[in-house]
């Protein structure tokens, strides 16, 4: 789905709300991220960040969520730092984590489960 989304401001005037939306219709949910600066790249962030307020805890139960998180030579802290954090934004909102695909192998082997 493309859609244009801000950088976190005070009045926010982008698509992230239907984002949601659609989110909320689908049963299994993917994000990916490049790894950059070694972690999730900052739009990515900026996301989670605001679906506080937006969305309540628990509102997405039931769903799935996957994780693609490539960079070009990423070390093993840098792979879990994001895999924490997607774990933490997943059970706070009520969704299964289902997993983190790092390259093609994995993103193959995830894709086997939904």
């Amino acid at each position: 789905m493309d859609r244009k989304i801000e950088i976190l401001r005070r009045n926010q005037d982008d698509q992230l709300g239907q984002v949601i939306s659609r989110m909320k219709e689908a049963e299994v949910i993917v994000i990916g991220s490049p790894l950059y600066w070694h972690n999730i790249c900052g739009l990515v962030r900026d996301v989670l960040d605001r679906f506080y307020g937006l969305a309540e805890q628990g509102e997405f139960s039931g769903k799935t969520l996957y994780f693609v998180f490539q960079g070009a030579a990423p070390e093993k802290w840098m792979l879990e730092a994001g895999e924490f954090t997607m774990k933490r934004f997943a059970k706070l909102y009520g969704m299964e984590y289902a997993g983190m695909a790092m390259d093609k192998s994995g993103a193959a082997t995830l894709s086997e489960t939904i």
